[in-house]
């Protein structure tokens, strides 16, 4: 019996991509304002300066500024579907660096482990090799919709 593998349907694949592009980005939002204003009970950019020196990296002045403003953007471009490859390849390795900083903590990220920024790695990359598809700011402005016909 022959089998036979159907194409998605175009328009589900686009509403796939919008979750897709609202979840990981609105994930990576809040994330970054936290950062930088302390919104959302996050460190505020003192405090991130600390949790970069924690992790035995740079923190002097402007990096913090500079990493938590990249985070805002890159989840307002993911978010919109602007620029999408692009955003979506540096929140994907902003995340894959989260992970590897946490590597010592073990698998599960309740025990402060890697799980949680390789599972928003891996979708972020899902994302960058797709593009934004139809209902973007990609296709809207540059007639770019990426992987979906």
């Amino acid at each position: 019996m022959p089998m036979h593998i159907a194409i998605a349907d175009p328009s589900r694949s686009d509403l796939a991509l919008l979750l897709l592009r609202l979840t990981a980005g609105g994930f990576l939002l809040p994330h970054g304002l936290g950062k930088l204003f302390g919104w959302f009970g996050g460190p505020g950019l003192a405090g991130f300066a600390t949790e970069l020196r924690g992790f035995g990296l740079p923190a002097s002045t402007p990096l913090p500024l500079l990493l938590a403003a990249m985070q805002i953007l890159v989840g307002l471009c993911v978010v919109l579907g602007l620029c999408t490859p692009v955003a979506a390849a540096l929140g994907a390795a902003f995340l894959a660096l989260t992970a590897a900083l946490n590597r010592e903590g073990g698998w599960f990220w309740m025990h402060g482990g890697m799980e949680y920024p390789l599972l928003w790695t891996a979708t972020l990359l899902g994302l960058a090799l797709l593009g934004g598809g139809h209902w973007s700011l990609d296709a809207l402005l540059f007639d770019h919709t990426g992987a979906t016909p």
